[in-house]
C-alpha cells in the first residue's frame, strides 16, 4: 500500500471518529478509562490528559471574556465621558457671543476627550480661505464631509504640528457655502480611524453651521 493511500485511509478513519463523537457526545461517559488514558501533546508540558487539556481551555476562555469585559466597560467608561463633555459643549456653543468664546468652548471639549491633544476651527473668511485646504477638501471631505483617519505631510502643513499622527475632520457649511474646517488631532496613530462612529461629530458640525453666521455678525 503507498503512502498516499495510507494517509488518505488515515484521513478517512479519522473523519469517522470525528463524526462519530460528535454524533454521540456521551460515548466518553460510558467509557470514563478511556477518557483517562488519552494523552494529548502539548508545547510546554510535553503530553497532557485531555481532561486537564480540557481545562485548560475552558481557563483560556474565561481569560479572554474577563479581557472582553475589561475593554468592554473601558469603552463604554469613556463613551460616558463623551457623552457627557458633548452635552456641555452643545450649551456653552448655544450661550457663546462670538467666535473667541465658542472656540475656547471647543478647546475645553478638546482637554475632556481621551488621547486628542488638539482641536483647530478655521472659519473661511479674509484671514482663511477655502482655497487654503482645497487639498484637503477635494481629497478627503469631498463626500460626507467628514474624514477620520491619518493625513501625509503636505495635507496636515498648516494644520497641525508634526506629532499629530491621526486626525477627525469635519467641513461645517450651510446650503449655500462652506464656513468652516474643524479638526481634531490625537498623537496616537489609530485614534482616529475610518470606521468610528461619526455620530458626535455630525451633529457637532450641524450645531456650528447654525450657529457660526450669527458669531460673526
Amino acid at each position: 500500500m503507498t503512502d498516499s493511500l495510507i494517509k488518505e485511509k488515515d484521513l478517512l478513519a479519522a473523519h469517522v471518529v470525528y463524526d462519530y463523537l460528535q454524533d454521540h457526545p456521551e460515548f466518553f461517559q460510558q467509557y470514563p478509562q478511556l477518557l483517562a488514558s488519552l494523552r494529548l501533546p502539548h508545547q510546554q508540558r510535553g503530553s497532557v490528559s485531555l481532561v486537564e487539556r480540557q481545562l485548560e481551555m475552558q481557563r483560556e476562555k474565561i481569560v479572554a471574556l474577563e479581557d472582553d469585559i475589561t475593554r468592554l466597560m473601558s469603552v463604554a467608561r469613556q463613551n460616558e465621558q463623551l457623552f457627557l463633555a458633548f452635552n456641555k459643549l452643545q450649551a456653552q456653543l448655544y450661550q457663546a457671543e462670538n467666535l473667541q468664546q465658542a472656540e475656547h468652548s471647543l478647546q475645553q471639549f478638546t482637554a475632556a476627550m481621551p488621547q486628542v491633544q488638539q482641536c483647530r476651527l478655521l472659519c473661511f473668511n479674509e484671514q482663511h480661505s477655502a482655497s487654503e485646504f482645497q487639498l484637503l477638501l477635494s481629497r478627503r471631505l469631498n463626500e460626507q464631509g467628514i474624514y477620520l483617519g491619518r493625513l501625509n505631510k503636505e495635507e496636515q502643513q498648516g494644520l497641525f504640528p508634526p506629532q499629530i499622527h491621526s486626525v477627525a475632520l469635519i467641513l461645517i457649511s450651510n446650503e449655500e457655502q462652506p464656513l468652516a474646517l474643524m479638526a481634531f488631532g490625537s498623537e496616537q496613530d489609530d485614534h482616529f480611524q475610518p470606521s468610528m462612529d461619526k455620530l458626535f461629530i455630525s451633529h457637532l458640525a450641524t450645531i456650528l453651521a447654525q450657529l457660526l453666521p450669527g458669531y460673526a455678525a
